[in-house]
Formats: C-alpha cells, structure tokens, sequence
C-alpha cells in the first residue's frame, strides 16, 4: 500500500470510532467507551480506561483535524459519565462496569494505578486541548485514587487489592514492572496540563518514571504488550532529561522484538513466540517504531519493516472500520483499544518523516 492508502484505512477506523458501537449513546453509562464488542455491536462491559483512551484519541484527532463539535460533544460525554456515573457509584470506582447486572469479577476487587492514570491523563490532554472543562472534584478523586496507590518506598504500586488475595492471578498488571512507565508519564503528563495535582503523586509519578524506564533498560517484559507500553511511556516523555542517554539501549530492545517478528512472519505476544496473534500490539509495534525512527540517529533506519507492518495491519480493518482483537480467533471480537492504536499508528505511517518528527517531539500516544 502507499501512504495515501494507509490515510484512507485510518480514516475508516476513525468513523467506526466516532459513528459505531465504542461509545455508548444511550442509557445509564452514556458516554462510556468499551474494550470489547461482539460482532452484532452488543457491549458487556464499559472500562474506565479505555474511556481515558478515547479522550487521548479525540486529543490527536483535534491536534490533526482541528476541533470538530461532534468530536467536542463525545468528550464531554465520556467526562458526564466519568463525573456523574463511574465516580457517582457507592464505593471504589470500578474497573469493568457491566451494562446488564453486576458480575463478579477479580479487578472489581482492586484499584489499578494504570487504569487510573488513563483516565486522568486523558481527562487533562482533552482539558488543556479545550475539548471540555472537568470539574476540580472530579481530578480530586482521581489523584486521591491514585495517592492511595503510592507505596511505602514512594513510587506507584501497579495495584491495591480490596479482596481475597487467592483471587487474584499474578500477572504484569498485578505487580510492579517496565509497563508503569506509562502510567507514570500519564499522571505527569496530567499534571502539565493541570497543574493541580498533589505533590505527592506528582513525585511518586516521576520516580516511577524513572524506575520503570530504568528495568526498561534493564529487563524488558517477555510479553510484548506491556513491553510497549514501557516503550509508549518513554516516548510520551522526549524532553526527559535522560531520554536520549536511555534511546539507545531501548531502540536496541525495540529492534530486537521487530526482528523476531521478521523471521516469525508476525508479532509475536511473547519473547518465546507464545499466545494467540493479536492486533493490539500490531499496531503499537508500528506506532512505537515509527516514532522511535524519528529520534535515533545511529543512521539505521527499520522503515521498510515498519512499511510491511503498516500493511499487514490495514489488510485486517473490515469495511466499516472495525478490527478483531485477534484474526484468528474463532469468535469475532472487535476491539476499541485495538482502533485507537490503529488509527494513530496508520495515520503516522501515511505522514512525510518531518511530520512524523514533529508528533515524535510532541506526543499524543494513545
């Protein structure tokens, strides 16, 4: 495919956002965004995070395109939402609200300072964007979720488990590790714009952010979605005083994982080539790699991989802009999260170099 190509498949994803199923239109949780969506546009579930996703990807739709009122309207409904229902609710805001009856479920046991982070960082993106106005009670709560996160030692624990701790699976999300990089740089990136949040999370962010680029450099994860994560939460902070001392060591983590998926034909969902084939990190591959082109400068360029990743991806999105989460499973579940980061990573990959610099130097990584 050439760039125009990309363009238009980008643009596809972009309606299916805007126009389809993500973002519910109706009833109770109107304004929420879903993580999964079955094939006949039913929702199960609606996830904070991914609302906090979505208000980033209005961001870089407006920092595109221009401020759109049918773009405004949707981030003032995700905003309604979080303010009047998500945090309205008795109790811990919850980490996966079921549209027809509660359901048990073991991250409804616990606060997640990722999940967390999403939503405050897109709430302050969309706000310093004048895409809508949130209200100081509202990031109160946020922060004073997220402060109730920072551990003994003064950097962010991944979570803070309320139930049986049998329950819960040990797993990335669970534990502290690389991916928290990301979060960190959210809650950072929030205070930027903001400029209201409390010191201490604002200090427990930035050693974070440090720890978690530092077991980047050091110890990468063998699953490669939070493996990018850590990378996105590098690149969301370029203007770090250590970013270009640590590029090197990263880009080399990164170019090893495109060199695995060279030989494998695919991306693989672990560094031992386990799990099923997936979407999700198609595209954060390819958004990570074209902004990490923009800043190296060791004269090696990963672009005509990065071609060949931008076309197996845009080959999957269906006709109404939609993409399964995984092409071969055998259920068909169309995926949000997996849109965003499609979109973006296409419409990056149809730009000129110099543009792709610029969003390097001044990131919207969904």
């Amino acid at each position: 495919m050439n760039p125009r190509d990309h363009d238009r498949v980008a643009a596809r994803i972009a309606q299916w956002l805007l126009a389809g199923p993500a973002q519910r239109t109706e009833g109770a949780h109107e304004g929420a965004v879903a993580g999964w969506i079955d094939e006949d546009g039913g929702v199960e579930y609606v996830y904070p995070e991914i609302t906090g996703y979505f208000l980033q990807w209005l961001v870089w739709r407006a920092r595109s395109h221009g401020h759109q009122p049918t773009d405004v309207a949707r981030a003032e409904a995700a905003l309604h939402w979080i303010e009047e229902r998500w945090f309205a609710a008795e109790g811990r805001p919850r980490t996966r609200i079921y549209i027809d009856a509660a359901r048990d479920d073991w991250r409804n046991d616990a606060l997640f300072a990722f999940d967390l982070a999403m939503v405050l960082r897109g709430v302050g993106a969309a706000a310093r964007e004048g895409l809508l106005a949130a209200r100081e009670s509202t990031l109160d709560r946020v922060c004073d979720a997220l402060a109730r996160l920072v551990g003994a030692d003064g950097l962010l624990d991944a979570c803070l488990r309320n139930g049986d701790p049998a329950n819960f699976p040990d797993r990335w999300s669970t534990r502290r590790g690389p991916f928290l990089a990301k979060a960190a740089a959210g809650i950072l990136d929030a205070n930027d714009a903001l400029q209201n949040v409390p010191a201490i999370l604002v200090n427990a962010a930035r050693r974070s952010f440090d720890a978690s680029v530092d077991a980047l450099v050091r110890s990468p994860h063998d699953e490669t979605h939070p493996f990018l994560y850590a990378v996105e939460g590098f690149l969301a902070r370029p203007a770090d005083r250590a970013f270009a001392a640590r590029l090197p060591e990263i880009t080399a983590h990164f170019d090893a994982l495109l060199e695995l998926s060279s030989k494998l034909g695919r991306v693989p969902e672990t560094a031992q080539n386990a799990g099923p084939s997936r979407l999700d990190i198609v595209a954060q591959t390819l958004r990570a790699g074209l902004l990490l082109e923009a800043h190296r400068s060791d004269g090696a360029s990963r672009r005509r991989e990065l071609d060949r990743l931008a076309d197996t991806l845009a080959q999957y999105v269906r006709s109404d802009g939609a993409l399964p989460f995984s092409p071969n499973a055998d259920v068909v579940q169309l995926n949000v999260w997996t849109a965003m980061f499609a979109e973006q990573a296409l419409s990056l990959a149809a730009c000129e170099p110099q543009e792709v610099a610029r969003w390097a130097a001044s990131p919207t990584i969904v």
